[in-house]
């Protein structure tokens, strides 16, 4: 015998639940066998937890070479520096702040940016500034002049070996940042192609169920039935409220589809002698099928379980 297992699951719709394992009785025994999704769902958190030990290297790997060149800056400018000067180093630049009265936060005074020659290329072949000018005369803006020139003394006295040292250290955290770079990007192609082989099979298991007993679209009780979803049956018309859904059969070519429609609508109530609001169901004939694909797609997660 061969069973289906329903399992529960927040979000989920019933094709995707039964879609989970499969019971088999052989023997008086019993067997529980994991269908495709569930394999390529396990899978895909076997790849993100893998991705998520790389990345943390791949940032320690960063971290430790902003590390190093912190060192390099520091070594060849901290003597320029007056007591609440910031050297702060990231990727590519070395920048200079200062903290101004009245500011709650450091000035910027100037930046170096260390420059490739291509794009692609590891190691920098020139130092570039950068600081923004004013005609404010204040001590402040006088005093950044003076680290400015101080700055711009030492790049010119030092400049092969400013270069060499931070190229050293960006020469020496190459490879192993490659590397995890390299990883990261495998990784997260293969959680792509798994990703998207989940949705393909979704998509055919609601499909499926469609064709069988057809699905219904879960409305939270605060909400008005005006929340419910539309369908495009054809160009120029459009099925609003939409509650339930079956195909009834497909053309030969599987481009369209005869389905039944079930929508939320008013009718006038002569005994009540007012609208009520109650379930219409309707057929309509030769339906695009991308109409239903795409709106199954939007909708998906309003599918009701039960």
């Amino acid at each position: 015998m061969i069973k289906l297992l329903t399992i529960e699951k927040n979000n989920s719709n019933k094709l995707l639940e039964k879609e989970k394992v499969l019971i088999f009785r052989y023997n008086n025994k019993t067997i529980k066998v994991m269908t495709r999704i569930t394999i390529l769902e396990q899978k895909l958190v076997e790849l993100r937890e893998s991705k998520s030990k790389v990345s943390k290297a791949y940032n320690s790997f960063k971290e430790s070479r902003i590390d190093q060149l912190s060192r390099v800056a520091h070594e060849y400018f901290e003597e320029v520096l007056e007591k609440e000067d910031t050297i702060k180093v990231s990727d590519g630049r070395i920048e200079f702040a200062r903290p101004q009265e009245g500011y709650n936060y450091s000035k910027d005074i100037l930046t170096l940016y260390f420059k490739q020659e291509y794009w692609r290329d590891v190691k920098c072949n020139a130092i570039e500034t950068s600081f923004y000018s004013t005609t404010d005369n204040s001590e402040f803006e006088l005093k950044r002049m003076i680290l400015i020139g101080k700055v711009g003394q030492i790049v010119l006295d030092f400049y092969d070996d400013i270069l060499g040292a931070y190229n050293k250290v960006l020469s020496d955290f190459e490879d192993r940042i490659s590397e995890k770079r390299k990883q990261i990007y495998d990784l997260d192609k293969e959680i792509t192609e798994v990703s998207n082989q989940i949705k393909v099979i979704e998509k055919e298991n609601l499909l499926t169920v469609l064709e069988d007993e057809g699905i219904e679209f879960e409305l939270p009780e605060d909400k008005s039935y005006h929340n419910l979803p539309s369908l495009d049956v054809a160009f120029d018309h459009q099925i609003r409220y939409v509650i339930g859904l079956r195909i009834l059969g497909k053309t030969k070519s599987g481009k369209s589809a005869d389905i039944e429609v079930t929508r939320v609508g008013n009718t006038w109530d002569n005994k009540k002698e007012e609208y009520v609001t109650n379930n219409v169901t309707n057929i309509y004939e030769k339906v695009r099928m991308k109409n239903i694909e795409r709106f199954l797609q939007y909708n998906s997660e309003r599918i009701s379980a039960s």
